[in-house]
């Protein structure tokens, strides 16, 4: 059995449920790789290995900010950009069996910014979000029978929880489409995991076990 994961990390910052790295970094002036990779978090980094995953509890060093000088000539016009202050998204929009939604037309809509456009032959979607966005809402027109017409699913883009822990299981699940229950970690996903498993060409036995996580978290990157 699988033990569920402990918060990791020495910093004096404590993470809360829906912190990301990319969200704690934009708050506090840094690039995400910064903190990242800061020596102070390296237990944390040993323990969750992707920085967009974390445990509320999870304690992450957040340095000060140090400046730089620049020289430029006068008299020109010289143009900076600012790191860090949008994260991009990649979202892959399919059927319970794992069919693309190929060529669909989409709107995206996070924190009232709308993306528009055309699903490529994957069911892929990619756009560029505010670095502290956490939901959105997801409309494809289908144009198929049998298919709802508009398909509309809410989005979440919080960080995950580790996938040793149930409601990291959830989550994955949730965002593959297999699961709408509550995420707290408590709540049946056997029905989830069975259509998933079984979409995985894997026995539908509805358990949560090592082989269903490494899975989940594979599909879930991809």
């Amino acid at each position: 059995m699988t033990e569920i994961p402990e918060p990791a990390g020495t910093g004096d910052y404590i993470v809360k449920t829906g912190d990301s790295m990319v969200s704690i970094a934009a708050r506090s002036g840094h690039i995400p790789s910064t903190i990242w990779n800061d020596s102070a978090n390296a237990a944390l980094k040993t323990a969750r290995k992707d920085p967009e995953v974390l445990l509320p509890g999870d304690r992450v060093t957040i340095m000060a900010v140090r400046t730089k000088g620049l020289s430029r000539a006068t008299g020109q016009r010289w143009v900076f950009q600012r790191k860090g202050l949008t994260a991009k998204v990649t979202l892959i929009a399919q059927d319970e069996d794992g069919n693309a939604f190929a060529s669909k037309r989409f709107q995206l809509e996070i924190d009232g910014a709308v993306v528009s456009g055309t699903t490529d032959a994957d069911g892929k979607i990619e756009c560029v979000v505010a670095a502290q966005s956490t939901s959105g809402t997801l409309t494809l027109w289908l144009e198929e029978p049998g298919l709802p017409n508009p398909w509309v699913r809410e989005v979440g883009l919080a960080a995950l929880y580790p996938i040793e822990h149930p409601v990291g299981v959830q989550q994955r699940l949730a965002n593959l489409g297999y699961y709408s229950g509550p995420l707290d970690g408590a709540s049946d996903v056997s029905a989830a995991v069975a259509a998933f498993q079984k979409a995985q060409k894997l026995d539908a036995t509805g358990v949560v076990d090592d082989t269903l996580r490494k899975k989940l978290v594979a599909a879930h990157k991809i």
